[in-house]
């Protein structure tokens, strides 16, 4: 029984939270940019945080994930038996985003569409855009992206927010500024498994490459389902659902770190581990308006509001800036 309102708890736990930061980031546009602040700083050694303890030191921050499959294997959790799909619908979708690439002259369009590949149909090529942000690796990528378009976002609609938060729990010390890139590194992996996106109309404008398309998201609910599926630590997710309810309303920077420990534990704070996205097969249902620099050097750069739009984490302002452009 005990069990079992838990379940119940901890989903509704998960709905709220994750209801609150897409609230949070719905409705704001931010124009500090990754890209300029890490160009300010010349690194001679590869970035890397070696004063970390805890899940995040042994944290790889290289690691990619595969791409998609046109096969899906599922594992029954109770009795472990594994049935298989074909995803037709995946195969139909990267045969024709392939077969409209080739029918694309323009190489700046070409280039700015290989950072939306990087990010939905191959992520062994992340680099692409962790250097159109101007960052040497992923850690500074996320680093820099939390650090600075995130906190100040949330510093000005959750006032006074703090990213110096720090979490303690049962004995292990959770660092608000380390933990939330390390969840979204891990959010981001699950759009490396949709393995296309359905690109609608592109437009370019100088050194600009406007891009419309359509991509599969990200199932959240799926936290949820991975955290309630280890009895094994039953006690300990319950304690993170009970400190988060008592924290989110006096702490919101302190709530939020406890949703990124609890989702990151949901997936053994393994780098290279992620949730399903939405749909048994593919289902492109989130519209992109993406704005990406391209120069005649075939040079890209992309700003932070492009950036939380192509990693869905925050899509309304770079799509209300840019899809007037399809009007």
């Amino acid at each position: 029984m005990r069990g079992v309102v838990m379940k119940k708890e901890m989903k509704r736990f998960l709905a709220g939270s994750v209801a609150i930061l897409s609230l949070v980031v719905a409705g704001c546009s931010q124009t500090t940019s990754t890209s300029e602040s890490a160009k300010e700083t010349t690194q001679v050694a590869a970035y890397h945080k070696t004063d970390v303890t805890g899940p995040a030191a042994s944290f790889d921050w290289n690691a990619t994930v595969d791409p998609a499959t046109y096969e899906k294997v599922y594992v029954e959790t109770r009795t472990k038996e594994k049935s298989t799909l074909n995803l037709s619908e995946l195969k139909k979708a990267a045969e024709s985003l392939e077969e409209k690439k080739k029918t694309i002259t323009d190489k700046k369009v070409l280039t700015a569409l290989s950072l939306v590949d990087a990010v939905f149909v191959d992520q062994r090529n992340f680099d692409k855009v962790v250097k159109a942000a101007g960052a040497s690796n992923q850690e500074e990528f996320f680093d820099n992206f939390w650090n600075g378009y995130m906190v100040n976002m949330l510093s000005k609609l959750q006032p006074p927010f703090s990213n110096d938060e720090v979490f303690e729990y049962q004995g292990e010390k959770y660092p608000l500024k380390v933990y939330a890139p390390m969840f979204f590194k891990v959010n981001t992996n699950a759009l490396g498994k949709a393995g296309a996106y359905n690109l609608e109309d592109y437009k370019v404008e100088g050194d600009t490459v406007y891009l419309k398309f359509t991509a599969p998201s990200i199932d959240a609910n799926q936290y949820y389902m991975r955290a309630t599926y280890r009895t094994d630590k039953e006690e300990f997710f319950e304690g993170l659902r009970n400190e988060h309810n008592r924290l989110i309303q006096e702490n919101y920077a302190k709530g939020l770190n406890v949703r990124f420990v609890l989702q990151l534990a949901a997936l053994d704070f393994k780098a290279d581990n992620y949730v399903s996205l939405r749909g048994m097969d593919y289902l492109p249902d989130t519209t992109h308006y993406l704005a990406i620099k391209v120069d005649d050097q075939g040079n890209a750069t992309m700003d932070d509001t492009n950036l939380a739009n192509l990693l869905q984490i925050n899509m309304r302002p770079a799509n209300n800036a840019n899809k007037v452009k399809f009007k």
